[in-house]
């Protein structure tokens, strides 16, 4: 698999996107990989703070709405 950037082979695939990417070209990103509720009813997340990013997707910030996944 070749970089999305520059074409050259790989090294890793965006957490967010799934595009190939280069060491040069490689970005990180804090990723979320869960939430839930402790003892006291307080949501806590588990996230990883360096997840490989390729820099060209936008992961959003805010939540969105899945009215069809209900």
């Amino acid at each position: 698999m070749n970089c999305w950037h520059c074409e050259r082979p790989a090294h890793g695939v965006c957490q967010f996107c799934g595009r190939a990417v280069c060491k040069q070209h490689a970005k990180t990103h804090p990723s979320l990989i869960d939430v839930f509720r402790n003892d006291k009813g307080a949501y806590r997340a588990l996230v990883v703070a360096d997840a490989l990013f390729c820099g060209v997707c936008r992961p959003q910030e805010d939540p969105i709405d899945l009215p069809d996944l209900s």
